[in-house]
C-alpha cells in the first residue's frame, strides 16, 4: 500500500505500453519517489483505470483503491 499524492499516465520510449505512476507522499512530491501503479496494452485501458480512480475518490475522499 502506498500513500501516492500525484498520479500521471506515461507512455514508455520504445514500448507498447502505458504506465500509470503514483508519487508518493513520503519525502515530497519533487524527491523521486514515483512508483508503478499499472502497466496497461492501450492507452485506452490505462485511461479507463484513471477514471475509475477519479470516480472511486469522488464518492470516497478518504478511502483506499485498488489498483485493477
Amino acid at each position: 500500500m502506498a500513500d501516492v499524492v500525484h498520479i500521471y499516465l506515461s507512455e514508455m520510449m520504445g514500448e507498447k505500453q502505458y504506465y500509470i505512476f503514483g508519487t508518493c507522499s513520503v519525502g515530497g512530491v519533487f524527491a523521486g519517489n514515483r512508483i508503478t501503479l499499472g502497466i496497461y496494452k492501450s492507452k485506452k485501458e490505462a485511461l479507463h483505470e484513471l477514471d475509475d480512480i477519479e470516480r472511486y475518490f469522488s464518492d470516497n475522499p478518504n478511502g483506499i483503491y485498488k489498483m485493477k
